[in-house]
């Protein structure tokens, strides 16, 4: 386009030129407007370029918003799957720590947790950038009352986000201190709570520059504190399911039967019960059960596998020879949720070989058999071809309570043992149909009353012997209860995993979903749930099935009054307890209000609603066709608990923002209680800091006459004399270091003190301390060991205090060491720094009391005190020194063995 342009204007100039007159005013003419018209269109096709220059860049921007946030929700959906479905959640932790570090750019990522009622901080989970150093191990055991600070804060403003480790307020010196420590510059923290309670916070930060968090980061981080949240109540939930799993196999380890579960898919054992186990002789779980109960290399041929699958609700029974143990048995075969939720095969096998030895007795000799009836450990009875019951063993009268005189015929055995018409009617019927049928087998599997009212579940053999029938009975009553228990703690299990993922649900989803598996669980056609309100008084019931209220012409009004009037009310709020009522007598009747008798309520059960040890609520079932049990109010309880903890969370915001403004009005009082101890604290260090310089004046005195007067300067001394002098030398010099004692402690309490450093050598000063110490105590009988070498390298530090520090620790173990113990002093260099160790054999100190000596004027206890003497400020007054040296200082000790003392001093770096 230019090259034309330039040709045209090159055209245009040669005819301007040869041109004249109006002819070369026109093409001039033409030649300012054709240069106009340039002009102008290359303005426009700048600011066009622009234009488009600017939506680029404004795409650009748009898309680089997007990529990062969909980043974070990719991050953040991936750390929730991850979590929600983690066998090991402490890894799973760690990992989505390292995503969400990176994501924002930070130098370490944790989470600390909360436990022992906010008295203990422990980091529990840590990532660090790649070149920044660990710190978890050096945070744990922290303690919650010396950084109530950061606890209250994160409490009750949510967050904490430091610009600037440096701007950190006065009260907040503890986490300043423990921050600094750390290198870190700048942070960010949320807390997460369960139940209603901080469990803990998780937060970022920085060492290596400081750095202020972005909205978007605070935004994750919070997102991600409910997911943690959420993670870490799902998993307590997963252990208490757990513990309930590990107590119904509990039940199977104390059945002496054979029992195991399996995989029907893929025929791994996933386990055995002892008595199963014994007999194998080994650990079978994850071995085929093929190949270690039948010794096949394929599957048996007769597997049940494909009929359980198919009736999944239903048991399958059948019999069996083992082909490994040589014995019969009647096995029981149903599929049941495993512990990671699959369907898993559940085989009881009860051992009826010598059923199967009885029968076969039988057919080879009457006599045997007899003998072997006669002390059979099952129940057996013998009929003949009347009907009349011509035997009957000691087991059988011992099982159902009836002798053969109770029941000599057939007829008399239908009428005692099946007292229900239809029942017997349909018993018999099949009895006459098997008998037809068969010589030998099983009659089929009933429900027989015994004399004392108590029903049996039992299964019953028959074979027909010349004009006889012998009848076996095998009770399977035991192992009827430990299946009705599996499958009703299995399906309360169920409802229970349900629950917990429902928290995004509204709450009168969670009160319907709980009232109906309740009713469900127990077997109860009706049911009722309702809430109290601070009065004690019920606000609000919902009732099921939904329309039974109006089916009996009543109202929710009549209900609450109907339950509000029962005299049982005041019980279950007193005693905390589930209300069972299966047989009410006439009294009952008589008491419960006009609504359940127009209802006609025969029984209930009725498990209360606990928050805080309080009953907020209640859950009651009723009309069961059976009674209720125990069992039933252990379940009805496991749902109140769960749901009443999910409802009351919901309900109990609006009350944080009261407790809230409450919180902010006693932070008032307590500030105004702080100001006022400050006061009195510096009262009392201006007292101790007077006190001491006008106790230090005369003693000045003391110590220079009692010197001339001990070296004779003034005068010879008798034998007696210069041994009172030495007395009067030594304790002069104990209450001189004592007056020090207290001046350096008002001095740290008023901040007014100011360390001399230099470069000194460890060994010379402790060398001048022993020497001090030793000459105070010569009469004493101890053995003393220094084995700290001069060579060690020099450090930096006051001569003055640290000679105090030393002169204090020598002290204290000549004075808790009886004489003919040992006193050792020793020392290394580690890690650019000076381990010194004082050993003892004194005293000691008990272990519960170590961290006490620590306190300013401690004492073990009075009797110590008056032995010993001393203030309980040495060890004080020495572990702040060392610290400010930048050291360590802290005892072992065992009452009655001996203390060692741990100093560590950082070398000087030349």
């Amino acid at each position: 386009m230019i090259v034309s342009f330039l040709v045209l204007l090159g055209f245009v100039l040669f005819h301007v030129y040869i041109l004249e007159g109006e002819q070369k005013l026109i093409w001039i003419i033409f030649l300012a407007t054709l240069i106009c018209c340039v002009i102008v269109h290359n303005l426009k096709v700048t600011s066009l370029k622009k234009d488009l220059e600017a939506e680029v860049q404004k795409n650009k921007d748009s898309h680089d918003r997007l990529v990062i946030k969909y980043q974070i929700e990719s991050t953040l959906s991936k750390i929730s799957s991850s979590l929600s479905f983690a066998d090991n959640l402490d890894e799973k932790i760690e990992e989505s720590l390292g995503m969400l570090g990176e994501l924002c750019t930070a130098d370490r990522a944790y989470v600390f947790r909360v436990i022992d009622n906010k008295d203990t901080v422990n980091n529990t989970h840590e990532w660090c950038a790649k070149g920044v150093e660990p710190q978890k191990e050096m945070l744990q055991n922290l303690s919650g009352h010396e950084y109530h600070w950061w606890l209250e804060k994160l409490t009750q403003e949510g967050a904490i986000h430091i610009k600037n480790v440096d701007e950190l307020p006065p009260e907040a010196i503890s986490e300043k201190e423990l921050l600094l420590s750390q290198d870190i510059k700048s942070l960010i923290a949320l807390p997460f709570f369960i139940e209603n309670e901080i469990a803990g916070f998780i937060g970022f930060d920085n060492v290596r520059e400081t750095n202020e968090w972005t909205k978007q980061d605070i935004e994750v981080l919070n997102t991600y504190s409910n997911i943690l949240a959420m993670a870490f109540k799902k998993n307590s939930i997963a252990e208490d399911l757990n513990l309930e799993r590990r107590q119904l196999l509990s039940i199977f380890d104390s059945i002496e039967e054979p029992v195991y579960v399996s995989d029907p898919y893929t025929y791994e054992i996933l386990y055995v019960n002892k008595f199963l186990s014994q007999i194998i002789g080994e650990n079978p779980v994850g071995q085929k059960c093929y190949q270690v109960l039948q010794g096949f290399k394929e599957p048996c041929d007769f597997c049940t596998n494909s009929i359980i699958l198919k009736n999944k609700n239903q048991a399958y029974k059948w019999e069996y020879q083992n082909p490994i143990t040589v014995r019969d048995y009647i096995i029981m075969d149903r599929i049941i949720k495993w512990t990671d939720g699959r369907n898993a095969r559940l085989e009881m096998a009860h051992d009826i070989s010598e059923i199967k030895q009885a029968e076969r007795a039988i057919k080879e000799s009457e006599e045997n058999f007899r003998k072997i009836i006669d002390n059979s450990p099952l129940p057996i009875a013998i009929m003949n071809s009347l009907g009349e019951i011509n035997y009957a063993n000691h087991k059988l009268t011992e099982m159902i309570g009836y002798t053969i005189d109770d029941i000599p015929t057939i007829s008399k055995w239908w009428d005692a043992v099946y007292p229900d018409p239809q029942y017997r009617r349909k018993v018999r019927e099949k009895w006459n149909l098997t008998s037809k049928e068969k010589e030998s087998g099983v009659s089929g599997e009933w429900v027989i009353r015994c004399r004392d009212g108590t029903d049996r579940n039992v299964v019953i053999y028959f074979a027909k012997t010349n004009d006889n029938t012998v009848f076996i009975i095998n009770d399977l009553t035991e192992l009827k209860k430990a299946q009705s228990a599996l499958l009703v703690d299995e399906s309360c299990l169920e409802t229970l995993h349900e629950l917990s993922y429902m928290n995004g649900f509204s709450i009168s989803d969670i009160r319907t979903f709980a009232l109906n598996e309740g009713m469900k669980l127990t077997g109860s056609e009706a049911g009722v749930l309702g809430f109290f309100d601070d009065n004690k008084k019920l606000s609000s019931v919902i009732a099921q099935p939904a329309n039974i209220l109006k089916m009996h012409g009543f109202t929710e009004n009549d209900l609450i009054s109907g339950l509000e009037s029962c005299h049982r009310w005041a019980e279950l709020l007193k005693n905390k307890r589930p209300l069972v009522m299966n047989e009410p007598n006439e009294i009952e009747v008589e008491r419960c209000p006009d609504i359940f008798r127009k209802m006609n309520i025969w029984s209930y059960l009725a498990a209360p609603i606990l928050y805080e040890n309080e009953v907020v609520g209640f859950l009651a079932v009723a009309n069961k066709e059976d009674d209720y049990t125990k069992n039933d109010a252990r379940q009805l309880s496991l749902i109140t608990q769960m749901m009443g903890g999910m409802i009351l969370l919901k309900n109990s915001e609006d009350e944080l923002k009261k407790y809230n403004s409450k919180l902010e009005d006693i932070n008032e009082e307590l500030r105004k209680a702080n100001d006022e101890l400050h006061s009195l604290d510096e009262m009392k260090s201006n007292f101790l800091a007077t006190m001491s310089h006008e106790l230090k004046t005369p003693l000045i005195s003391i110590l220079g006459f009692g010197e001339l007067v001990g070296d004779e300067t003034l005068g010879p001394l008798n034998k007696e004399q210069k041994r009172a002098m030495r007395v009067v030398n030594s304790n002069s010099g104990q209450l001189k270091r004592l007056i020090e004692s207290l001046l350096f402690m008002s001095s740290l309490e008023a901040k007014n003190y100011q360390y001399e450093y230099s470069r000194l050598r460890l060994s010379q000063i402790i060398e001048k301390a022993l020497s001090i110490i030793s000459m105070e105590n010569t009469d004493k009988n101890l053995t003393v060991e220094n084995t700290i070498p001069d060579s060690f390298p020099f450090i930096s530090g006051d001569q003055n205090y640290l000679s105090e520090v030393f002169i204090h620790l020598i002290d204290n173990a000549f004075k808790f060491t009886p004489s003919g113990g040992r006193i050792s002093l020793s020392g290394t260099q580690e890690d650019g720094e000076i381990h010194i160790i004082i050993e003892d054999t004194g005293i000691g100190i008990p272990e519960t009391k170590i961290m006490k000596t620590f306190d300013s004027f401690y004492q073990l206890d009075g009797s110590l005190a008056r032995r010993y003497g001393g203030a309980g400020i040495g060890l004080n007054i020495c572990k702040r020194v060392t610290e400010d040296h930048g050291g360590k200082l802290w005892l072992e000790s065992a009452e009655g063995v001996g203390t060692k003392v741990h100093v560590i001093l950082p070398e000087l770096n030349c």
